[in-house]
């Protein structure tokens, strides 16, 4: 039996497709699908490919977009991992691990210290040294019974939210998007092919549901926020006496508290929408604590991102700090599945800069590679992991590596890859 793993060439790649058309359960011809979205030059290269064949047939696949992440406010290049999966008759023979294996080397070989994933198991992902390092928040509710809690301030006067031409607005959407992304973590940069997908996916091509944009506007004009949302009547529900149509919103971001205000009224002034869908919500969204009656809701929080730290020295110097933090910890390292990881690190912090050199001697913190992904994030602190089990060291090192990785925002994604 003969296995290759590599990246697939252009005439393998509906055979690669296939895989996770196949794995995911995908209704409708997703190959034909992704063949529309590849017409988008660079959306997704043969390079951005990996696979185990068995006997020149794909057992197993992988791929990755060559995207940028913001951590604590600095760009780090990160491999956004997708189409994982491995067709049933290849399955617990070690192809995927060999998959996986290959591609930390590849993603490490690419200058990308970060890959990220949704998983669909999270355990699959913890034996290749994957850590949670985000939770994924979804809101559903009754826009009637969200009132704000407080009248509006008069800071708000003059906040106007106003329906626009989403093709004309592109440009506008798309700097609000940057700016409110820019002191976040874990939030995707979207370069000009990656926006190119996006408002062809995501926007233009949903005919089933028409997708709005709407923009906030301060008194003086000035935009502060956008929404995206579809509305829909639905049709095949009971009858009920009272609104009839739900309401999906997309992206929600504001960049002022002004601007979140009125696009949460802006949202509660559809009168014949009974239930709104609000997905991607950062785990710190400060609505909660703005309404009236905040378990309305019906808040649900999941497991989000999944992250694996490719490249140890190279990630941590990467990485945004708080310009107030600074002090050092040295950090023992333990990665099975990449060997270039094992090993202890000093990590030296200040004015929200980092320096990384190898170290020696008895670590102030030692744990496995996968733990290492919550405290990158932020999604938790290490005196968090230590009382899980996950990270050991003494209380005075653990105190001071919770002050060097906090952030300024909990770890939020706001799209799905």
């Amino acid at each position: 039996m003969a296995v290759e793993v590599r990246h697939c060439t252009p005439a393998e790649m509906d055979a690669f497709f296939a895989v996770p058309t196949y794995v995911f359960g995908m209704s409708y011809d997703a190959q034909d699908e992704w063949a529309e979205l590849n017409k988008i030059e660079g959306q997704y290269p043969t390079s951005a490919t990996m696979a185990a064949f068995v006997d020149g047939r794909i057992a197993s696949t992988l791929g990755a977009h060559d995207w940028r992440t913001r951590v604590n406010g600095r760009s780090v290049p990160t491999a956004c991992v997708t189409t994982v999966g491995t067709m049933p008759e290849f399955r617990r023979q070690g192809y995927q691990r060999l998959v996986m294996a290959r591609s930390l080397e590849w993603h490490r070989e690419a200058g990308q210290p970060l890959a990220m994933l949704w998983a669909s198991f999270g355990a699959i992902y913890q034996r290749y040294g994957y850590g949670l390092a985000s939770a994924h928040t979804m809101y559903t509710f009754d826009p009637r019974f969200v009132a704000l809690r407080d009248p509006d301030p008069p800071s708000q006067d003059g906040y106007a939210v106003r329906l626009v031409d989403a093709a004309t607005h592109r440009p506008l959407v798309e700097r609000l998007y940057e700016a409110y992304i820019a002191p976040r973590t874990l939030a995707i940069e979207r370069d000009s092919v990656h926006w190119e997908v996006y408002w062809h996916w995501e926007v233009a091509r949903r005919k089933d549901r028409t997708k709005y944009v709407a923009i906030a506007y301060d008194g003086e004009a000035a935009p502060q926020g956008f929404l995206i949302y579809s509305t829909a009547e639905d049709m095949g529900a009971p009858f009920q006496p009272g609104p009839d149509q739900s309401m999906e919103v997309e992206q929600f971001i504001p960049l002022t508290l002004e601007a979140h205000r009125a696009m949460w009224n802006y949202i509660r002034s559809h009168d014949l929408v009974r239930q709104v869908k609000l997905g991607f919500v950062p785990e710190d969204d400060p609505t909660v604590d703005m309404l009236l009656e905040p378990r309305e809701l019906q808040r649900r929080t999941g497991d989000g991102m999944w992250l694996r730290i490719v490249d140890v020295a190279a990630a941590l110097e990467a990485r945004g700090y708080e310009t107030d933090a600074r002090g050092s910890v040295t950090i023992a390292v333990r990665d099975d599945l990449c060997p270039w990881n094992t090993g202890t690190y000093r990590l030296s912090v200040e004015g929200g800069q980092a320096t990384v050199r190898p170290a020696s001697g008895a670590p102030d913190l030692a744990m496995p590679v996968a733990a290492l992904s919550p405290l990158y994030s932020g999604f938790r602190t290490a005196t968090q992991l230590a009382r899980g089990g996950r990270i050991e060291g003494d209380r005075e090192a653990l105190q001071r590596a919770d002050a060097l990785f906090r952030t300024a925002y909990r770890p939020h994604v706001l799209e799905g890859f």
